[in-house]
């Protein structure tokens, strides 16, 4: 397993490398994760792919100054990825949060695209996130300057919760996120990301059957944050589209996802 950093503007991108395979294959964490993340799945992938993991921006070892980042960003990275690696095709994965920008990234890479593999994958439908997509630019920008101390905001939520007007899960995350500086930045950055790398579902599952693209999903019968009727939905009537179910929850990625692969 080999670690490396890309510069890409005023940015030191770390990436994680392992595996020996023909093809290349760029992976995507999600939320509060790191490229490590995928290091269990190496036994499972390095016969087929030289895999490519990066850290986020705002997660990791990745040195990253700006107040956000775009899907343009995330191309500049991965077109980096395929220079060093000498490659003009590869794969994609993308987990939870880096599913949601794998997908939002297919109108541009899909000449390139070999297969793409989405585990947990937000960017269908997920609880929670509609509110979050669909806020006002302008609100997170002024909730990023005002919640600079956010304890007041949490007490005000945690009377919503006890009122059951707000979702638990929506206090335990912005409990946990907005209480550190840097998981503060790292929440606002990806925030106000999230425009950049929006695509409605109907528009994600036309790419999936015309393209002809093989998708392989892994989803968790227990994952408490996806909603599986909608990902069923979508995939039906879709050849190249292959749903595979653990029984795991949201956070998938494991010993067991490891042996399925190896399968596959």
């Amino acid at each position: 397993m080999q670690t490396f950093y890309l510069d890409y503007k005023d940015a030191r991108v770390h990436c994680l490398r392992f595996g020996h395979g023909e093809r290349l294959l760029v992976a995507l964490h999600g939320f509060g994760d790191r490229a490590r993340l995928f290091a269990i799945l190496e036994n499972a992938l390095a016969d087929r792919y030289t895999v490519v993991a990066f850290d986020l921006p705002f997660h990791g070892q990745t040195e990253w100054a700006r107040r956000t980042f775009s899907k343009t960003d995330l191309m500049g990275i991965i077109r980096l990825i395929l220079a060093r690696e000498e490659k003009e095709r590869f794969c994609l994965m993308g987990f939870s949060f880096g599913a949601r920008l794998a997908q939002a990234m297919l109108p541009d890479f899909l000449p390139q695209l070999d297969k793409l593999y989405l585990l947990s994958p937000d960017g269908i439908h997920t609880k929670g996130m509609s509110a979050a997509v669909h806020t006002p630019m302008w609100v997170r920008k002024f909730l990023s300057r005002i919640l600079v101390n956010p304890h007041w905001f949490l007490h005000l939520l945690d009377l919503g919760c006890r009122l059951r007007v707000v979702p638990g899960l929506i206090l335990h995350f912005l409990s946990f996120n907005l209480t550190r500086p840097e998981r503060f930045r790292r929440a606002f950055g990806c925030w106000l990301a999230l425009d950049s790398f929006y695509l409605r579902r109907r528009q994600i599952k036309a790419i999936w059957r015309e393209s002809g693209l093989p998708v392989d999903i892994y989803f968790g019968t227990k994952d408490e944050m996806i909603q599986y009727k909608t990902v069923k939905k979508m995939v039906e009537g879709v050849r190249n589209v292959r749903i595979y179910l653990m029984n795991a929850g949201h956070r998938l990625i494991g010993e067991e996802l490891r042996d399925r692969m190896r399968e596959r």
